[in-house]
């Protein structure tokens, strides 16, 4: 099968294109150049901007692929362009999303009044209303949320584009090797620099997110792909458990090989740079029942395996402006000298 895949250099991209080839399949990446595609993927490459019409219709053309994956997808008016560009020539589209697009995810930024929702989220939870107000605690615009009703009109316009069938994939935040956010970094620095003990907001020790090893969420976006049966279809994509801000953190020093603790402080001790502004009762964890039993996905690798991997690259890989630098802990010592 031909695939051709928008974006797919930076971070999960190289891991999707690497299974997809594994399965057997022709791949085509379009994308700006900005990043290089490593060579060793054996994926082909065309160059050109997916917001200029001409140019991804040129792609779509010459590429003639079976399937479309769009990984670089923001508003229904990419949607609609892909539909018109592929209409006639691609068979599936294949988007990606996030598991922010959940009324959930608002109302853990205060947004509206709507009520906590309690247990897992499923494909069928409501997601944002256009209607929902922009603010969170303080007043404060939470400057997510707009990007996250800009991609809810993406999905309805991947999701309602007649006879060109699609697939919505909500993913969840991603860490791993090649993570340019180092999402694992922070609490992995403090470890290394010898910190006996990590801070957590009070009322963030319980609170569980949904998180996903990048390898896995691949592997769930290769499926899609590959499997004819995802048409039609909405799939949460996570990995199977969901831990809590401290386990999360106990996880790191276990695969880290640190022997500290975590202390929990109230937020009103905290200073303002270091306090979350979240309502903590909001869980953000969802069901991944439907891929797992429909796709036949599984977590490739464990998440421990995962935090190994994940913390070598990054002991190898940090941050430029971390790089050198020394932290100041001064204020933490401070707050462990009382809480501790």
């Amino acid at each position: 099968m031909r695939v051709m895949i928008i974006g797919g250099t930076k971070f999960m991209g190289p891991f999707v294109i690497k299974r997809l080839i594994n399965m057997g399949h022709e791949v085509t990446a379009f994308h700006r150049g900005q990043t290089e595609l490593e060579p060793s993927l054996g994926a082909e490459e065309l160059l050109g901007d997916r917001n200029d019409f001409n140019a991804l219709k040129d792609a779509v053309e010459s590429c003639a692929p079976d399937v479309i994956l769009d990984m670089v997808l923001f508003t229904a008016q990419q949607a609609q362009g892909l539909q018109v560009a592929a209409q006639g020539i691609a068979k599936r589209i294949v988007a990606v999303s996030g598991i922010d697009v959940y009324q959930a995810y608002g109302r853990l930024h205060n947004a509206g009044s709507v009520p906590i929702e309690a247990g897992s989220i499923t494909e069928d939870n409501p997601l944002l209303s256009v209607d929902m107000p922009l603010v969170t605690s303080g007043s404060r615009m939470h400057p997510w949320l707009g990007a996250q009703r800009d991609m809810m009109a993406a999905e309805g316009a991947i999701m309602g584009m007649g006879s060109l069938a699609g697939t919505l994939l909500r993913l969840p935040l991603i860490y791993g090797e090649s993570d340019f956010l180092h999402r694992v970094h922070g609490d992995l620095r403090r470890m290394d620099d010898g910190r006996p003990a990590i801070i957590v907001q009070e009322d963030m020790a319980d609170w569980r997110w949904s998180r996903g090893y990048v390898e896995n969420m691949a592997e769930a976006v290769a499926l899609a792909v590959d499997k004819d049966k995802a048409a039609g279809r909405i799939y949460n994509v996570a990995d199977n458990t969901a831990l809590s801000t401290v386990d999360w953190i106990k996880a790191i020093g276990k695969a880290a090989g640190w022997r500290g603790k975590v202390v929990p402080v109230p937020r009103d001790q905290l200073p303002e740079e270091m306090r979350t502004h979240i309502e903590s009762e909001q869980h953000l964890v969802v069901d991944t029942r439907r891929i797992r039993s429909e796709l036949g996905y599984k977590d490739v690798v464990s998440q421990q395996e995962a935090l190994t991997r994940s913390i070598a690259w990054e002991r190898e890989n940090p941050p430029a402006d971390a790089a050198g630098a020394e932290y100041e802990y001064t204020i933490e010592d401070m707050l462990l000298a009382k809480f501790a």
